[in-house]
């Protein structure tokens, strides 16, 4: 994977890849900002923002006006907020390039915040945040963080709350954007059918352009936890919904492929170990899988089901069944062979699209400060070895951090409480 990175006097980072075989380019402009930099006054500030930088600026003054041009060139046009991040990107035929930098630099800096436009988007973000609490599979997330960083930011939802929601002023968005939306949290990432060069030229030119301004890190997080954690909201539906977690190494981590690889042999696909356990041999769930959540100063190995109500603790202490032979027994040769080929093979075939080469470099340089090539990567990840897998599964999978979130017909969480213990 090729590439160059420059970074302006200013301290917008520029990130190139030219992929001369294809005919498409991407655009992305991600902020080294989400929803953890958020004032407790204002939770959902961020998300919010994103909603209205598609709403009108001077040059293109209406919602309407923006997706025309969109369509006209046949493009996709798209944001999204996390806790750490957001990213605004555009994707068309080469030849408009011009017109998609004009176009998304244009609503990421010059977005008019419309009064009438905020009250008339709050409605529509209520409803969004409405339809993510009605599926369970997808709320099981935010309470799961709520158990496991309580009132810190990383666990309040992204898109807010309904009682603060309807309060948010335009003044709260243009505090936000002067601390956060500054030049040394910016990069830029231009990936596909382009003249290295001209890219370079057009982009220096518009992101020049841009004060020169640091930016503060966001609140820390610090665990305390002590005994295993559990939080039930109690719902009258016919499936149980759980994500069973642990406590794990930040995003920087030196063990970052070791849990990688261990994170993908418990629940990574089709033939994982959870997924065997819990779907294959039980028929308990229809979705279940694994992963890992990192953040820049902690992170976590979560397991998620949607399992039969009847047999849900049966689930519970299957899954933890694996976490104790993972602990117990060395992976066999031929099962870390296959994870870390599978590995391989997601990572390359994630960047061999224009919007997928910008999304690895953006991502990387926005959350990390720096860009590990994918041969790099594979290099660490075939380092990894069977005892290195038993290594941090003893270390990162014991009792005191385990966290359970569920969401059922059940009124009494003690029934599962009893259940988390890993020896």
């Amino acid at each position: 994977m090729r590439f160059r990175k420059d970074t302006l006097k200013n301290g917008v980072r520029l990130l190139v890849s030219p992929m001369p075989h294809l005919d498409s380019v991407a655009v992305m402009i991600g902020v080294g900002a989400g929803s953890r930099y958020e004032e407790k006054r204002v939770p959902g500030v961020a998300h919010f923002i994103e909603h209205m930088m598609f709403k009108g600026t001077k040059k293109r003054p209406t919602a309407l006006v923006i997706s025309s041009e969109i369509d006209s060139i046949g493009a996709r046009f798209n944001a999204f907020t996390d806790k750490e991040s957001t990213i605004y990107y555009v994707k068309a035929a080469a030849k408009n390039l011009p017109k998609m930098l004009d176009l998304l630099t244009d609503i990421v800096f010059h977005s008019k915040f419309d009064p009438q436009e905020i009250e008339r988007e709050k409605r529509v973000i209520l409803e969004e945040l409405r339809m993510y609490r009605d599926i369970p599979q997808r709320w099981v997330a935010h309470i799961y963080d709520r158990l496991l960083f309580g009132d810190h930011p990383l666990g309040w939802d992204i898109l807010g709350t309904e009682q603060i929601l309807p309060a948010i002023k335009r003044e709260d968005f243009i505090t936000y954007l002067g601390s956060w939306y500054r030049s040394e949290n910016i990069v830029v990432a231009v990936a596909g059918k382009i003249e290295e060069r001209r890219a370079l030229r057009e982009t220096w030119e518009i992101f020049g352009r841009l004060n020169k301004k640091d930016v503060q890190p966001p609140l820390r997080y610090k665990s305390s936890q002590k005994e295993p954690a559990i939080t039930l909201e109690e719902r009258k539906i016919d499936q149980t919904h759980f994500i069973l977690g642990l406590r794990a190494y930040h995003r920087g981590h030196s063990n970052r492929e070791k849990l990688e690889v261990l994170a993908t042999i418990l629940g990574g696909g089709a033939s994982s170990r959870i997924f065997d356990a819990i779907r294959e041999e039980r028929g308990l769930a229809y979705y279940v899988g694994a992963g890992w959540g990192p953040f820049s100063d902690t992170g976590s190995v979560l397991i998620w089901a949607g399992v039969n109500t009847a047999r849900s603790e049966e689930a519970i202490k299957a899954v933890l069944e694996e976490l104790q032979k993972l602990k117990e027994k060395p992976v066999p040769a031929n099962e870390l062979k296959k994870v870390k080929e599978m590995l391989r093979g997601n990572l390359f075939l994630g960047i061999e699209s224009t919007d997928g080469a910008c999304s690895y470099l953006l991502t990387q340089e926005v959350l990390e400060g720096k860009i590990e090539t994918p041969e790099e990567k594979l290099r660490k990840i075939d380092a990894v070895t069977a005892e290195d897998v038993r290594g941090v599964a003893q270390e990162l999978f014991v009792t005191k951090g385990l966290n359970l979130a569920l969401i059922g017909p059940f009124s009494d969480p003690n029934r599962f409480r009893k259940l988390l213990k890993l020896s």
